[in-house]
């Protein structure tokens, strides 16, 4: 039997030659890897027995980090902190559209208007149109700019609309779209004069070539609003009073009845809408009743 201190010497050597094989094993490995160990990760390799050349191969066939992801840990080492706390560079960016313009730092209010250039300009049609007449001259500037492309924009998806609806004429549901994008525009705020007497002609005109089997109540009320906008109350009231007829449990064309008497100033009409509603079992939501008293108080 050998002595123990000859069994000891046995097991260190070959724990070295199997260590030193690792350590070939790896650097080999590196090279043909390419992605060869640098002399420092070779030294630890070589100082840690057995684990270090482990770690040497683990280290060849990691997967290289993402760049942008390096990056963005080295810029932001505590995420946590990030996630609850906002670095103090972009508070100003979080002020709501409608007081980022009467803030006196013109940098900021034009930051914003950056933002809704690229941002969808029917959503902010009308804090455009107020700054417009902003005190500085680039956020009126990108204002207008923004409010001119736009406007651009719709007039050349109405002329696509009407060009499609002229190679058929007979299509309702090419109509109801033309329809659609008059109504959009016209509630825009960005027509004016003539320009809207003109554009409410034409949604008149559109409106009254669509089938009666094809005009539904939201149709009706619409055509019922646009004749009174274009002065026509006679019509509007007529309008209005077939809706009730058709649709006479609902809110919607009695209120369309009762808006055309108190623009026309018809005192005895609004009392003649009150005395029809006594029976006239309409289901009334809460903003619409509300709509209904407020229009009533006026004939009392």
């Amino acid at each position: 039997m050998w002595p123990l201190d000859n069994y000891s010497l046995l097991v260190t050597i070959l724990i070295l030659l199997l260590h030193l094989v690792l350590l070939l094993l790896a650097v080999l490995l590196g090279r043909r890897k390419k992605r060869p160990l640098s002399v420092g990760e070779i030294l630890f390799c070589a100082a840690v027995p057995l684990f270090g050349p482990v770690c040497g191969m683990e280290l060849i066939y990691a997967e290289e980090p993402d760049p942008e992801l390096l990056r963005d840990r080295v810029m932001n080492p505590d995420p946590m902190r990030k996630s609850y706390t906002a670095p103090d560079p972009e508070a100003p960016s979080t002020a709501p559209m409608e007081e980022a313009f009467l803030i006196s730092e013109p940098a900021v209010r034009r930051e914003m208007m950056m933002k809704l250039l690229h941002d969808d300009p029917e959503k902010n049609v009308e804090l455009l149109m107020i700054a417009r007449f902003n005190d500085d001259p680039e956020t009126a500037h990108y204002a207008t700019a923004t409010l001119t492309e736009y406007q651009r924009q719709t007039e050349m998806s109405l002329q696509q609309s009407q060009a499609l609806l002229a190679k058929d004429p007979g299509s309702t549901a090419d109509r109801l779209a033309y329809i659609h994008q008059m109504e959009t525009y016209i509630a825009s705020g960005l027509l004016e004069g003539h320009l809207l007497l003109r554009q409410r002609t034409l949604l008149e005109q559109e409106i009254a070539k669509v089938p009666a089997e094809d005009a539904d109540l939201a149709l009706g009320c619409l055509r019922c609003r646009n004749l009174l906008a274009l002065g026509k109350a006679r019509e509007a009231s007529e309008t209005a009073r077939e809706l009730t007829r058709k649709y006479p449990g609902e809110e919607e064309p009695w209120l369309e009845r009762m808006r055309v008497c108190v623009d026309s100033r018809d005192l005895q009409g609004l009392k003649n809408v009150g005395k029809e509603l006594e029976s006239a079992g309409v289901l009334w939501s809460y903003a619409g009743r509300e709509k209904m008293e407020y229009f009533l108080k006026g004939s009392t």
